[in-house]
């Protein structure tokens, strides 16, 4: 995928996302299956992840090669990227502890929603003005899949919420 493939791609999974939600009574958005998170933590888990990725992407080019340097390799395709994260996760990686939402009153649904569809757009506008040898070779963390490029991180932000999306159809009652 380009950049402006990618663009769509998040706009559209981020988007099928907000309308799911919004589509939720209070009662299946706030349902909490036992073990499993609520519509409304998934919502909130979105947010805190979405956030560090667009204020890495609207960073000066050096700072990000300053602090995590440049690959010299091809990228993984975003089927390849995906299959990494999914063995992560059952091999049984978990989000860090600042994406997990805290316990307790939860911002509202509504705020939410305003919250992840303005960093969506913050961070199409970055990635899509990014030069693409910077946007496929400056490398940045990951919890789980560790150094991977601002391409690979995008192509993890759109299986992210498709994994999300999947799993709010799994806790509802």
């Amino acid at each position: 995928m380009n950049q402006q493939e990618i663009k769509e791609q998040l706009e559209l999974k981020y988007l099928a996302f907000v309308q799911r939600v919004s589509e939720m009574t209070e009662e299946e958005y706030l349902y909490h299956p036992s073990g499993k998170w609520s519509a409304a933590q998934h919502l909130h888990h979105l947010v805190l992840c979405v956030q560090p990725l667009v204020y890495v992407y609207m960073q000066p080019i050096k700072t990000i090669e300053e602090k995590f340097g440049r690959v010299e390799r091809i990228n993984k395709t975003y089927e390849e990227l995906k299959a990494i994260y999914l063995q992560q996760l059952a091999a049984g990686g978990k989000a860090p502890e600042q994406f997990v939402p805290p316990a307790g009153e939860m911002p509202s649904k509504e705020a939410l929603k305003q919250q992840l569809t303005a960093l969506i757009g913050k961070l199409n506008d970055a990635l899509v003005q990014m030069n693409t040898n910077d946007f496929e070779s400056l490398q940045i963390p990951h919890p789980l899949l560790g150094l991977i490029t601002l391409k690979e991180m995008a192509y993890n932000a759109i299986y992210h919420v498709e994994h999300h999306q999947n799993a709010l159809v799994g806790s509802e009652k």
